[in-house]
């Protein structure tokens, strides 16, 4: 039996492992869903990050509904044809069930998308800088 004292650690440990699987990028697949054309995919790429670089704006996500239900259904579809599809799976868990939670839970859920999208977004940055292109 392990001591209490690692619990916290351990806890800390799982969530972290949780958040990176949740930010995984399969960009193999996010090339086959741009027909294999590494330009076209690093533009999906570019644009993405355009996109969503700024992470979620939680203040207006939380005060106008129909504003959050958009920018959730353009992040998880954006997301899963760059590729992360457990990105794609959190906003469409989030986009879903946005109407029956309160402030609070919208609220944190932002916080975890975010910090996921950044994750996202830094590997993104990192694939764009470090693959050549071959057309």
């Amino acid at each position: 039996m392990r001591p209490k004292v690692w619990d916290p650690l351990l806890r800390c440990m799982k969530t972290s492992r949780m958040s990176s699987n949740l930010a995984d990028i399969d960009f193999s697949q996010g090339l086959r869903h741009c027909d294999g054309q590494d330009s076209l995919y690093r533009e999906v790429l570019v644009c993405y990050l355009d996109q969503f670089r700024p992470l979620l704006d939680a203040k207006t996500l939380l005060t106008d509904s129909e504003a959050a239900r958009l920018q959730l259904h353009t992040l998880k579809s954006l997301s899963a044809t760059i590729g992360a599809a457990p990105l794609s799976k959190l906003a469409a868990q989030l986009f879903a069930k946005w109407q029956q939670q309160d402030e609070q839970q919208r609220a944190e859920a932002i916080r975890q998308v975010n910090t996921n999208l950044a994750l996202v977004n830094g590997q993104i940055e990192n694939y764009c800088n470090n693959v050549n292109l071959a057309d």
